[in-house]
């Protein structure tokens, strides 16, 4: 489904220059994440996310100029593709993170947060100096996103409130998506955070609190976008969709 600026301002609140910038930018050529795909911006959370959390960066204080510049773009849409690959299954994961770790090093303007991901995908949390990532794997599965934000020089307070609100803004789309494919994803051995946190009332009173949360720190940065959670979370009930997996009847 074809997205204009003015579907992102409206409906997401983001930056009418972002927004166009973005859909007017045009596929890059022998990129994975892009395989097969006619337009750079599609109504689906794996590429919504692209200038929503653009538009969030660009909120917290980073320039617009450099955000929307063809370097940092570039460097972006090199990390998509190397996760792209991962999807087809043409490199391993410690593979897609030796490679995103490379491409951010060659653009690097910020080497603390750039040893901070390093130490975070190596499994030295104690070693990191922000809060990275959340309980569960499934939850951190577009993590080396962040790679690209070694382009952009920060202080910590800043740094902050960028992984929060990018651990926001993955939290509210994969619980979105986990909800909608958790049976694929037990048949097909998937993350999913239902999964993750129990399928049972505990795991979605986790989930649910989680979304909570969500809300409450995309509201501090964009109030359209936590508008748009608000009103979806009163059209999903966790409790429901895990019973009627277990169940295996439709959900009313």
């Amino acid at each position: 489904m074809f997205l204009s600026k003015d579907d992102l301002k409206l409906g997401f609140g983001v930056d009418m220059e972002i927004g166009r910038f973005f859909v007017d930018r045009k596929v890059p050529q022998h990129n994975y994440y892009w395989h097969k795909r006619l337009l750079y911006m599609h109504n689906m959370p794996g590429y919504l996310f692209i200038p929503v959390y653009t538009d969030i960066a660009y909120r917290l204080g980073l320039p617009k100029q450099q955000l929307l510049s063809e370097e940092y773009v570039t460097l972006a849409e090199d990390i998509l593709n190397s996760a792209g690959k991962l999807e087809f299954n043409l490199c391993t994961y410690k593979e897609h993170i030796r490679e995103c770790t490379d491409l951010a090093r060659a653009r690097c303007n910020n080497t603390e947060f750039l040893n901070d991901l390093i130490y975070y995908f190596n499994g030295e949390k104690e070693k990191v100096t922000v809060e990275l990532g959340t309980p569960f794997k499934s939850l951190n599965r577009a993590d080396t996103y962040l790679f690209s934000l070694c382009y952009f020089s920060f202080d910590r307070e800043q740094k902050e409130k960028l992984v929060e609100s990018w651990k926001a803004l993955m939290t509210y789309y994969l619980i979105m998506d986990d909800l909608d494919d958790i049976k694929e994803d037990i048949k097909n051995h998937e993350e999913n955070a239902l999964i993750d946190a129990g399928l049972n009332e505990k795991g979605a009173a986790i989930i649910e609190s989680m979304y909570e949360e969500s809300y409450k720190v995309l509201l501090k940065v964009n109030p359209v976008l936590a508008n748009r959670m608000d009103y979806k979370r009163h059209y999903f009930d966790v409790k429901k969709i895990i019973s009627s997996f277990l169940t295996e009847k439709p959900v009313s």
